[in-house]
Formats: C-alpha cells, structure tokens, sequence
C-alpha cells in the first residue's frame, strides 16, 4: 500500500491537504463534508445506537453525541500552535472524545501524539477505525469513563462539556493533581468554562477567534 495513503477509499494525504486550506481560510466549516474526507461514518454509526440501551448504560452520564464544531476544533489548534511549536513531541488527551475529531485533525495537521477516551464504545471504535485508516498510528481512542478509566499522562487535555457540571469536581480533582507533576493547559467549552475559571491553579491564555469558536472556547495553563 502506498504510505501516503491509509486504507481503501481513504487518502490520507488529500485529508490532510484539505485539513491545511481549511487552516489556512476562515470560511465555514461543513462538518458533515470533512468527516467524509476523514473516512467517519457519524449518521451510520449514530443510526444503529439505541438511546433507551445508551441510558441503562450511561444513566447519570452525558451520553448525547456532542462532538463540537470543527470551526471551534480549528480555533484551538490555532490557538494551541504556541504550545506545538515550543513543546516538540506534546501529547493531547481528549476526554470525551466523541468521533475523534481533535485528535484526527491535530494527528494531520501537526503530527500530534493523541489519545481519546470516550463513554459510548461505538463512538470510540469509529474513530478508532478512521484513525487507522488515515495511518495515524499516534492518535488513538478507547472507550471508558472519563471519571473511573486511567488517564495516560498529557501535556494538553481537552475537556469539552462532556460530563453534566455536578460531576465536574472530581475531573478537576484530576486534572489539579496532573498539573503538580507538570505544566498542563486545559480546552474547555460552555459550561464547563465557569468550572475552570474558578480555579485558582489555571489562569486563562489568550484565544483569538470569532463566532461560535470566540463565543465557546477558552484555553487554560496551570501556574
């Protein structure tokens, strides 16, 4: 198989010379036309879900898909770079992870080293299998609970709404206790942000970006 491609009808090189005009524009986004170029199957894997299963599961969960907007996703790796470019070989966890879309555009268009951990496995399996597809074989996902399953260390965390605010403590609990080994930042949207704002041990780093990117999200860094 050719390396610049991953699997059949898959091209991981036009993906990511699509994910660079993308980064380079600041036109809308079409997310349902960009997870086509990434190889995710969202309506099909979302069709076969049975919500009544999903909350015998996930009952006191946020179990909804919500994967955000990839307008906000290009608005913080725009926002990230400084990190990027100072931090060589920085590793990315997205809790809540969804359909993988901050760990696959950051895997095409920054080489990022990322991991996912997601609540619904058929979401976590998608984007796994679109991983691989691409050929990214440092972006992975697993399915867990964010607020039970083991965290491999980090440099960046995502936190993106993906818990109901009362169960935000304990994840903030964590994620303090992961920044007394090391200097961590933080992504955080809608109501999670007053969370993190209160925290006394983050202080917010800039985010320059409009829409519902400037409207949503915020970056952090702990001190």
């Amino acid at each position: 198989m050719d390396a610049t491609k991953g699997a059949p009808g898959v091209d991981r090189e036009a993906a990511r010379r699509r994910i660079l005009a993308l980064d380079r524009e600041t036109a809308p986004i079409v997310d349902a036309e960009l997870d086509a170029v990434l190889g995710l199957r969202v309506a099909a894997v979302e069709a076969r879900l049975d919500t009544l299963r999903l909350l015998d599961r996930h009952g006191v969960q946020r179990f909804d898909q919500g994967d955000l907007a990839y307008e906000v996703v290009r608005a913080f790796y725009r926002a990230l770079e400084p990190e990027i470019t100072a931090r060589p070989g920085l590793g990315l966890l997205d809790l809540g992870s969804g359909y993988g879309r901050f760990g696959l555009y950051g895997g095409l268009r920054h080489d990022l080293v990322a991991h996912g951990l997601e609540l619904v496995p058929e979401r976590a399996d998608e984007a796994g299998r679109a991983a691989r597809a691409l050929g990214l074989a440092h972006v992975t996902f697993a399915a867990g609970d964010l607020l039970t399953a083991p965290w491999p260390a980090a440099d960046v965390y995502c936190m993106m709404n993906a818990v109901l605010p009362r169960l935000l403590p304990p994840v903030l609990a964590r994620l303090e206790d992961e920044a007394r080994r090391r200097r961590i930042v933080v992504a955080s949207v809608s109501t999670s942000n007053r969370a993190f704002a209160q925290a006394a041990w983050l202080r917010a780093l800039p985010v320059a970006a409009e829409g519902l990117a400037g409207r949503e999200l915020r970056l952090w860094e702990s001190v």
